[in-house]
């Protein structure tokens, strides 16, 4: 490899954060033409990118700014302790009513940022579980990709391994539901029917990648609609079946 190629490397991420130049810009594009290495990590990052940009903000008071700059002025920073005569260490003076209420903001602030940051983290740890079970199945030996049309409308994809015991889901052309429905994968196979979760189409019809976990030989991932809660066992017939007993 080349040391320019090395470099390219390091822009993976100032790419996909739109941070670079037009010149790099330039160089970093072609050099995705050849480097499948590159192109997998952007698309890792741009997913988890994009649900981060999707995470819940939550703003402080509007008056909790006002509050704390005013208590702050009002209170003068304590001298250093000192031995006094006679005594080991003199006792310092009891804080400011203001001060304790200072503390208090700052400290429910922190709170509710820390509340706020372990909720981003938790959706990035998803998000990086999800593109590592993604990228194992579309690198395993065994992958293999099934289409099949949804007789409601629209069309589902199905990279599949047993190998990794897991296959990806997505979809595209889905019918709008009715607030009270809503659609739900099955892994369905010898070993009965078993939910494998809820699947929401967003604009355009769009749902997926759904990473499906537990696949066992003989089984199929099927689609049905449900009640908007889910159901246990399904409560009507599939509106696409795919796997290699029908392909």
């Amino acid at each position: 490899m080349a040391s320019g190629d090395s470099e390219l490397h390091t822009l993976v991420g100032a790419y996909v954060m739109d941070a670079v130049t037009e010149f790099e810009r330039a160089a970093f594009s072609r050099h995705l033409t050849s480097c499948p290495e590159c192109r997998a990590e952007i698309r890792e990052l741009q997913e988890a990118a994009a649900r981060l940009g999707t995470a819940a903000a939550v703003l402080p008071r509007s008056e909790l700014k006002g509050q704390t700059i005013r208590a702050a002025s009002r209170i003068s920073q304590l001298p250093p302790a000192t031995p006094a005569p006679g005594r080991t260490w003199r006792r310092l003076t009891a804080l400011p009513r203001a001060a304790l209420m200072a503390a208090a903001v700052l400290a429910a602030s922190a709170a509710v940022l820390g509340v706020v940051t372990q909720h981003t983290m938790q959706q990035l740890d998803h998000s990086q579980r999800q593109n590592h079970m993604i990228a194992a199945v579309l690198n395993a030996p065994d992958v293999v990709i099934l289409t099949a049309k949804v007789s409601t409308g629209g069309t589902a994809t199905v990279m599949m391994s047993h190998s990794e015991h897991a296959l990806v889901f997505t979809a595209h052309g889905l019918r709008a539901l009715p607030a009270a429905r809503s659609y739900e994968l099955w892994l369905m196979g010898p070993h009965g029917d078993r939910p494998a979760g809820m699947l929401t189409a967003e604009a355009g019809g769009m749902a997926g990648p759904a990473v499906v976990s537990g696949l066992t030989p003989g089984d199929m991932i099927g689609l049905t609609i449900e009640p908007v809660a889910g159901s246990r066992q399904p409560t009507s017939a599939p509106i696409v079946l795919i796997g290699h007993g029908n392909n």
